[in-house]
């Protein structure tokens, strides 16, 4: 009987093998084998929460602190279809603090000055320098959003300081940081930024939107929409996303009541409509989901394979100042809002989710190969122990499942 080899397996046992894979990291490194292999790995993948390495602690007043785990190796990944965690060996990740970027990367800065930043993937261990953050205000709340993969050779980086207005580029290996010059007045404060239709936007705390050129002089020129009114004077604006969907471009509120501004309330989405120039308020956004998250928000389609629920917009606690609010009786702003009913309902009830600032973690396997990659690229060693492939550990799986089915 002549043997298969495992790039002709069929890909409805593909795609049995890959969910017995339980950790995404698995998964990934199984994409990067051949074309058949990874459009089967992009649809099991999973939608994961990254826990940061800021914790929060309590003093002996009952005051709350955030501080970062300076010796920490590792990152925690939480799966939304199954709520496990894995935790990614990341010995890169040692004395810097991290958050999720685009296209699956993550943005690393070093703890001490000058506070290097880089763009790192946690499953290849691939890292991009990126010129350092000591000229920006409070580098530990800074976001980075990239035009395509780090890898890409014209790869744009555009660094988001919210509070402060702060909007730089720069190219991978720049040594410094252009700033960007805004053609009118700022509110100074960046809620969200995206890359969108080959352009970089920014949106402003009263909703006021930014198309920002990426020339020798960065600049950013807001557009003449009609402003957005609040919905109910009993609300209080708390943060602006922007996010695709379906080729558009949204504008999803996020409201906190009147109490307390770091409950979330009510959401609110609007498309923009560039014919007349304003945003156009949207009641339904059908059989899709929207994840939130500072520059890692996503839409998508729902599936049965995807544990999402259709016409939802799911947030996370992604804002590290809403830390110090913490109390024993403080329930987890982790969760999601029905548009049709107005409900939320919170996930995730669990320490560890309490106690550390959220970012989506989206794995996105590359489109085009930007370097060739090794045996030691795609098969890590874990903790450790005896490096075994990918071809092994699929085998070792697929077994298991045969035997436990007969």
């Amino acid at each position: 009987m002549e043997q298969v080899q495992w790039y002709d397996l069929p890909v409805e046992i593909l795609h049995i093998i890959f969910h017995k894979l339980k950790d995404p990291s698995d998964i990934y490194r199984c994409g990067l084998v051949c074309v058949l292999w990874k459009s089967v790995a992009k649809t099991v993948l999973p939608h994961c929460l990254l826990l940061s390495n800021v914790d929060v602690f309590k003093d002996e007043t009952g005051r709350s602190h955030s501080k970062a785990s300076l010796n920490k190796q590792s990152c925690v990944l939480l799966n939304t279809q199954t709520s496990e965690t894995h935790e990614i060996s990341l010995p890169e990740v040692e004395g810097r603090w991290f958050c999720s970027s685009s296209f699956g990367w993550l943005l690393t800065i070093g703890f001490k000055t000058p506070h290097k930043l880089r763009l790192l993937n946690p499953f290849t261990s691939d890292q991009i320098e990126l010129p350092s953050a000591r000229e920006f205000i409070r580098p530990d709340h800074l976001r980075v959003i990239t035009s395509s993969s780090p890898l890409d050779p014209k790869c744009l980086v555009l660094a988001a300081r919210g509070y402060y207005g702060e909007l730089a580029f720069c190219r991978p290996g720049d040594e410094s940081w252009t700033r960007v010059q805004f053609c009118d007045s700022f509110d100074c404060f960046c809620s969200d930024a995206i890359f969108y239709k080959d352009k970089f936007y920014a949106v402003g705390y009263s909703g006021d939107l930014f198309r920002i050129s990426s020339n020798i002089i960065p600049i950013a020129a807001k557009l003449p929409l009609q402003p957005i009114r609040l919905a109910k004077a009993n609300q209080l604006r708390k943060f602006n996303y922007l996010v695709e969907l379906d080729g558009n471009l949204l504008l999803v509120a996020r409201y906190g009541n009147h109490i307390s501004s770091y409950v979330t309330f009510v959401f609110e989405v609007y498309e923009l409509n560039c014919v007349e120039k304003q945003w156009i308020k949207v009641k339904s956004i059908g059989n899709n989901a929207i994840l939130l998250g500072i520059n890692s928000s996503i839409s998508l389609r729902v599936s049965p394979a995807r544990n999402f629920k259709a016409n939802c917009i799911y947030f996370i606690d992604d804002d590290i100042n809403n830390l110090s609010f913490i109390t024993d009786s403080h329930q987890c702003h982790t969760g999601f809002y029905d548009m049709m009913t107005g409900n939320t309902e919170y996930l995730y009830q669990s320490s560890a989710i309490w106690t550390s600032p959220l970012n989506w973690f989206i794995p996105a396997l590359p489109d085009i190969i930007y370097r060739e990659k090794t045996e030691q690229d795609i098969c890590r060693d874990k903790g450790g122990a005896e490096e075994t492939s990918w071809s092994s550990r699929i085998l070792t799986c697929l077994q298991n499942w045969f035997t436990q089915k007969l």
